[in-house]
């Protein structure tokens, strides 16, 4: 595990008011209605407070159910880096949802996680992966910690080795789109300089 101190999770209390913040800020025409439900006296005013409650409610709801879900995995996170063990994770297989959740995609991810005195076992899961970590999963093995008693897992992503793409006689490819997809990675930190080099000559070498 590193020697750099262990983050401490959230409260729900410091979750939930970010979370309220912007839900109310989202969904204010229920603050809205509601103060003027309260201050308009006017004939066909009368749905606007009980309609201001409703949606206001609604709002808090949902930043209550949010707010327990993001406090909820990183107590599971926390504990995980606490007393977790390293194993490796081999990727079995990574679907495309469609989904995207804070503009980051979720991948259904298929996983067989193994390591010293941990029995090796398959995973299932939907999960929200950076863009700039899927090329990781081509790499076809991932870092993660996992609770051994509880078997719950979480990718080490600051630990997982980047990748440079493999040039192949059958990738058919342009040329220029190939080199600028290893100039996003370089850009993106998830080759080294010399993987770049490397990979930009074996590029040029097959025009």
């Amino acid at each position: 595990m590193s020697d750099a101190p262990i983050e401490k999770p959230r409260s729900f209390l410091r979750n939930l008011v970010p979370t309220l913040a912007f839900m109310l800020v989202c969904g204010v025409v229920g603050p809205i209605f509601l103060v003027m439900g309260l201050v308009v006296d006017e004939p066909d005013t009368g749905w606007l407070l009980p309609t201001g409650i409703a949606i206001t409610a609604l709002d808090v709801v949902i930043a209550v159910l949010v707010a327990r879900g993001r406090t909820r995995m990183q107590q599971r996170m926390h504990r995980l880096r606490v007393r977790g063990r390293r194993a490796r994770a081999r990727v079995l297989s990574f679907e495309q949802t469609n989904v995207r959740i804070n503009d980051q995609p979720v991948l259904v991810l298929r996983l067989r996680i193994e390591g010293a005195d941990i029995t090796p076992f398959e995973v299932q899961s939907r999960t929200v992966v950076s863009d700039v970590h899927i090329p990781l999963l081509h790499a076809g093995e991932l870092p993660v910690l996992i609770d051994p008693e509880t078997e719950e897992w979480e990718i080490d992503w600051a630990s997982a080795r980047p990748v440079a793409p493999v040039v192949t006689a059958t990738d058919e490819r342009p040329a220029a789109e190939r080199l600028a997809e290893l100039d996003e990675l370089l850009r993106k930190d998830l080759v080294s300089r010399d993987e770049y080099d490397d990979a930009r000559a074996r590029i040029l070498g097959t025009l």
